[in-house]
């Protein structure tokens, strides 16, 4: 499955190492998202942060930031969390990468665990 979905991705231009970046920057936003409330310094320090990924695709990393919140807030309204980070993990393959990944991970269920109430 994954090597269908990288020759899904090659074939549509998506390199692998930007898809990375795009799952890494989904789930630093689910874990701002999901403490209920996202203030303007907690983006800013994300807009900073990532745009020190080389960021390279078609779309800016302005839209795709808006566009990735609202999924966040729909993933969260729906009660899909869970598949949300899951899919996304799953596009992970570097190490480095990984790593920020799980330590962002163990941030949002910290928080889940200490009945922070969400509201999208």
């Amino acid at each position: 499955m994954k090597f269908e979905q990288l020759l899904s991705h090659l074939d549509s231009g998506v390199c692998v190492e930007q898809l990375q970046k795009e799952s890494l920057l989904d789930i630093a936003l689910m874990a701002q998202c999901v403490c209920g409330e996202l203030k303007p310094g907690e983006l800013s320090h994300i807009l900073r942060w990532a745009n020190s990924l080389e960021w390279s695709t078609s779309v800016s990393l302005n839209q795709y930031i808006e566009e990735s919140l609202e999924k966040c807030l729909a993933a969260l309204k729906d009660n899909r969390l869970d598949s949300f980070l899951a899919h996304r993990m799953q596009q992970i393959e570097d190490q480095p990468l990984k790593e920020t990944a799980s330590f962002l991970l163990n941030k949002i269920r910290n928080t889940q665990t200490t009945g922070l109430e969400v509201s999208v």
